[in-house]
């Protein structure tokens, strides 16, 4: 393969950061002769006319450059220059070889595989664009890149275990966030991948034979121990690991991710708005309406519960504190004011203990009946319980599994049927 289709897949598995850095140093130091071109042949046979020497001896009429068409490999076409006058001739493939596969052909299959296409895109593409058919053996050239990019993802994958132990201070124990996704929707595919980032810096490594291989060749391909684990509350995989006891006496610890965390508020609160609904409360009245509590609403208390935990990663008293202070923050009346608990100063979200400094007039405009507040408050008791509380006091999510998973579906959209090896 050549020294520049090398380049590309390694940019291909880089950070969007880190290339956006690179980029214009590649531009320049990258050879302008080296580069692909579409150009319509007759205007090429018109610069070449006027650059060749022979043109003071020959009339112009007698230089042709032409394509070879027995010649052809997908794009890669063979040009040549004849001088009908003096008999002389010469030619050259428009791309470069390596390992049996012209570098325009890779280019274009690695291409299309980029942004979720395959050959039957290529053609398409090529046929529109006027362009010679891409290479009849299409798969061939997915082939070779596999065996690439797997070397290039091992090395991708050990370079981040290294740095993640380096960040945890040497320490090879570390912490992971593990998250699949399948091929294709409605869970009903049987092909799958899972991948668990670092904790402390979002990188990944990946598996396609699930959540329990990546932590059993953790040791002797990574050199590390995944001892804490993140992961949706309902994972399946952390019960695996747990019976599995990959680390013999070593237990991996369960964390859970704070966005999942703060979900379940707002679910739960949208079940009881559903299971109430007609349904009169202790006040005579139904649960949801104005001044009651709303879809709006439960998006507030769900917002509010996600920042409580967030910003009170001290302990779980804090924790467990700011989230108290969200219910009675909302019980809260005129009459009877239940700010104990809420944050003090001018940068209180808290309305009422902010006026207290600034000398404002604040008005109760955001409180919900006690009934309602009885009818949640099992909701309130439930997230913040001491064990799921201490499980979130690292603070993070797995949105750099969602991230990786949005770049696998470029490449592979769930939408387009593809074999188990491109």
């Amino acid at each position: 393969m050549s020294k520049s289709t090398e380049e590309l897949l390694l940019n291909s598995v880089e950070s969007a950061s880190r290339r956006k850095i690179k980029i214009p140093d590649l531009l320049k130091e990258q050879d302008s002769q080296n580069v692909n071109i579409i150009v319509e042949l007759d205007l090429l046979s018109s610069l070449m006319k006027n650059l060749l020497c022979c043109k003071y001896y020959c009339s112009s009429e007698k230089i042709e450059l032409r394509e070879d068409l027995k010649s052809r490999r997908g794009l890669a076409v063979s040009l040549e220059i004849i001088c009908h006058n003096c008999e002389e001739s010469t030619s050259t493939m428009s791309s470069k070889i390596s390992n049996k596969c012209y570098d325009v052909n890779l280019r274009l299959t690695y291409g299309m595989r980029a942004v979720g296409k395959g050959g039957a895109a290529a053609r398409i593409f090529c046929g529109l664009m006027n362009l010679p058919p891409p290479p009849a053996k299409f798969e061939r050239h997915n082939s070779l890149f596999l065996n690439v990019l797997k070397t290039i993802s091992e090395d991708s994958m050990n370079a981040a275990v290294h740095e993640a132990v380096i960040a945890n201070d040497n320490n090879s124990n570390i912490a992971v966030a593990v998250d699949g996704t399948w091929h294709k929707r409605g869970y009903s595919s049987l092909n799958g991948v899972v991948c668990a980032t670092s904790v402390e810096n979002g990188k990944w490594g990946n598996g396609m034979s699930g959540v329990l291989s990546i932590f059993q060749r953790s040791e002797t391909s990574r050199k590390a121990c995944y001892t804490q684990y993140l992961g949706d509350g309902d994972s399946k995989g952390f019960l695996t690991i747990k019976e599995a006891k990959v680390y013999g006496d070593t237990e991996v610890e369960k964390l859970e991710c704070v966005g999942h965390v703060q979900k379940r508020m707002g679910t739960r609160l949208r079940n009881i708005l559903k299971m109430s609904k007609g349904i009169k409360l202790s006040d005579g009245k139904n649960i949801s309406g104005r001044g009651r509590l709303t879809l709006k609403e439960v998006d507030s208390i769900q917002h509010y519960y996600g920042l409580a935990i967030r910003k009170n990663l001290s302990s779980v008293e804090d924790v467990k504190r700011a989230i108290w202070a969200i219910y009675f923050h909302k019980l809260s009346t005129e009459d009877n004011p239940q700010h104990a608990l809420c944050p003090l100063g001018e940068d209180s979200w808290c309305g009422y203990n902010r006026s207290i400094v600034t000398g404002e007039f604040y008005i109760h405009k955001h409180s919900l009946p006690e009934s309602i507040l009885l009818k949640v408050k099992k909701v309130f008791r439930d997230l913040t319980e001491k064990d799921l509380l201490k499980k979130c006091l690292h603070g993070r999510t797995q949105n750099p599994n969602e991230s990786f998973n949005k770049c696998i579906w470029e490449r592979i959209p769930k939408t387009v049927l593809l074999a188990l090896k491109l």
